[in-house]
């Protein structure tokens, strides 16, 4: 029944390549309500605690442009159970680890082969489905990213009440079963393969190659992503410091925010976006979102201190967030002249750009005011609304509906 879908481009059937997408999230996410936990366990500073948060992002940024070119070597499918071994085997050596230097190596390679997971999959759903039905597709693994955001934090809270070793065997088993699903279940989607010349030196390349893509006509596309990625990871390290100043909420109703936030962006990605997309164009949609974005963070410092607007500003952010990621994808994949596993590895380098320096840009500015963070990102993202207008002109002229 898959390989026939595949076969006819109807954009369903695809919950393996959702889980792996959840997964590879999850992989992310999981960790943060254990940091504490980890930093008073290991002795470790604050510093320290941060800098294994962050060298999850620094591996993926790394690494997206190796696995996105491998994957037009070999096939989606492999590079995707490679990221999904790769990551069950880190999460049981982080699970198994005495001390700090193999938290950092761990936290590394799980980063870096989730790095496999998204290009590969990105680039999956590129192979398989038709310009019109690409948002839609995206849309969703896109949700299934957001459910992976909500359940995260919560399967390591809820778990690490076990024992704190067993969120991260959880994490092992399901990963190992999402590669048996995938290893059975699905075909490969690539038809054509490409005959790059594949070494591991080629992780280097990877900010040579984000230079290389802000000279290519994609760039306003691709400044797009980190944007989209830098002001959701600046607020999401924010958010909760706000909530605590000036809401006054305690971590259980910031968690119930995030949740908030992330479930309304998966029933968006799931349920809306396609049509959406379809009645306003994917420029105007990208466009409506990133301008719901910036009135949202502007909400954020301004609103009276009640939890009730405290949410309905998390619950714009999630809505605006879902109609911006899923259509900048879309129309990379379709705008590319390069294979789409090399794309998506590229597009996945500049999100992780943003996942990177995000958290560090949103500590500084907050020494500014805590409505500082929130204003920057606003502005920032406004001013990259108008970037694009002015400058793809082949985008926005091909795209209006």
């Amino acid at each position: 029944m898959i390989y026939f879908s595949l076969m006819n481009k109807k954009p369903k059937n695809f919950f393996f390549i959702y889980l792996a997408a959840f997964v590879s999230v999850v992989a992310f996410s999981m960790i943060f309500p254990l940091l504490p936990i980890y930093g008073k366990y290991f002795h470790a500073s604050a510093i320290t605690i941060g800098a294994l948060a962050a060298s999850f992002a620094l591996a993926q940024l790394l690494c997206s442009p190796f696995w996105g070119t491998l994957s037009d070597r070999l096939g989606r499918k492999p590079v995707m159970l490679m990221g999904l071994a790769g990551l069950s085997a880190s999460f049981l050596v982080f699970a198994l680890s005495g001390n700090l230097v193999t938290l950092f190596l761990a936290r590394i390679f799980q980063g870096a082969f989730s790095g496999a997971v998204m290009p590969a999959a990105r680039a999956f759903m590129a192979d398989v489905t038709t310009n019109e039905q690409r948002v839609g597709a995206l849309g969703k693994l896109g949700a299934a990213q957001a459910l992976g955001l909500i359940m995260g934090p919560a399967i390591g809270g809820i778990f690490s009440a076990q024992g704190l070793v067993i969120p991260f065997f959880a994490a092992a088993i399901a990963a190992a079963l999402n590669f048996a699903f995938l290893f059975f279940f699905l075909p490969e989607s690539l038809k054509e393969k490409t005959r790059h010349k594949i070494h591991p030196m080629l992780a280097l390349h990877a900010f040579p190659r984000i230079f290389q893509g802000m000279r290519n006509t994609l760039a306003p596309l691709f400044v797009l992503s980190f944007v989209w990625s830098f002001a959701m990871s600046n607020n999401q390290i924010n958010i909760p410091v706000m909530g605590t100043e000036k809401f006054h909420l305690d971590a259980l109703a910031i968690g119930l925010g995030f949740t908030a936030m992330g479930a309304v962006s998966s029933f968006t990605q799931f349920f809306l976006i396609a049509r959406v997309s379809k009645l306003l164009g994917q420029v105007k949609t990208a466009s409506t979102g990133l301008l719901g974005m910036a009135a949202a963070f502007l909400l954020v410092p301004l609103v009276p201190g009640s939890a009730v607007f405290l949410y309905g500003a998390l619950g714009l952010i999630g809505l605006s967030s879902a109609l911006t990621r899923p259509v900048i994808t879309a129309l990379i994949t379709e705008e590319t002249d390069q294979p789409q596993g090399i794309t998506m590895g590229i597009t996945n380098a500049f999100e992780s750009l943003g996942r990177l320096f995000g958290p560090l840009l949103g500590g500084f500015l907050f020494t500014f005011g805590n409505a500082a963070p929130f204003l920057f990102s606003a502005g920032i993202v406004v001013c990259a609304v108008f970037f694009v207008f002015q400058k793809a002109r082949f985008i926005t002229s091909a795209r209006t509906p």
